[in-house]
């Protein structure tokens, strides 16, 4: 569960006041109606108070990007998050009682669920790997072929299952001198337009699993490939 997600303020109201508070939506504003009198201190220091509290149900998914980052990050999905009249603006995010950063909340997004980031997670191992005997470059004649293969490793080490989305690309080419065949991703989803493959997963603690992606690239011998 996400502990706490804060909107930047500093007020001066006493620790139980939400029990006495409100909440009116007017249509174009949403006011916070405080019932309670009470005394503030007059010390001049300011002291940061949980107006209102919401528990709402959020799924957790680690993703990872093994081409770009070795890392895996969390995400947790919120649903609900739209009937609570949220304002625009920075918060702060608590998981397990610790701080793990900051986000910018936009309740005008028309998306129904909100994605918040929970960070590096280093208890999830990911490596990248090319597998040397599939990964060669020969010319016959005036083009050249680059085969290319690569073994991605996850381990859990965690105490816990997981549900894991892991994304890499096959490369898409948009010169007709430059052809891409043999594009291998078993257990992966293509997407035809941009390439990208992606693997979903649950992981028990403690376990292991391997995905390969593969491809070849034909182009003439007296060009130079970037981005392949």
């Amino acid at each position: 569960m996400i502990d706490r997600v804060i909107h930047e303020a500093h007020v001066w109201w006493p620790k139980k006041v939400k029990e006495f508070v409100t909440v009116q939506d007017g249509g174009t504003a949403t006011d916070f109606e405080i019932s309670q009198p009470y005394t503030v201190r007059g010390d001049g220091k300011a002291v940061s108070v949980e107006i209102r509290n919401y528990e709402l149900p959020a799924s957790f998914t680690y993703y990872a990007v093994p081409k770009i980052d070795k890392d895996a990050f969390l995400l947790a999905r919120i649903s609900g998050w739209d009937q609570l009249n949220l304002l625009p603006g920075p918060a702060k995010i608590y998981f397990e009682g610790n701080y793990v950063g900051a986000s910018d909340l936009d309740p005008r997004s028309t998306i129904d669920t909100l994605d918040l980031s929970l960070g590096r997670d280093k208890r999830i191992v990911i490596s990248r790997q090319p597998i040397s005997e599939f990964t060669k470059v020969k010319t016959v004649g005036s083009n050249t072929t680059k085969e290319c293969r690569y073994e991605i490793n996850v381990r859990n080490t965690k105490k816990d299952a997981i549900d894991l989305i892991i994304e890499d690309q096959l490369p898409v080419s948009q010169n007709s001198e430059i052809k891409v065949s043999d594009e291998e991703y078993p257990g992966g989803s293509l997407d035809e337009q941009t390439g990208k493959v992606t693997w979903r997963m649950n992981l028990p603690a403690g376990s292991a699993e391997k995905r390969t992606i593969g491809y070849s690239v034909k182009y003439p011998k007296n060009k130079q490939l970037q981005n392949f």
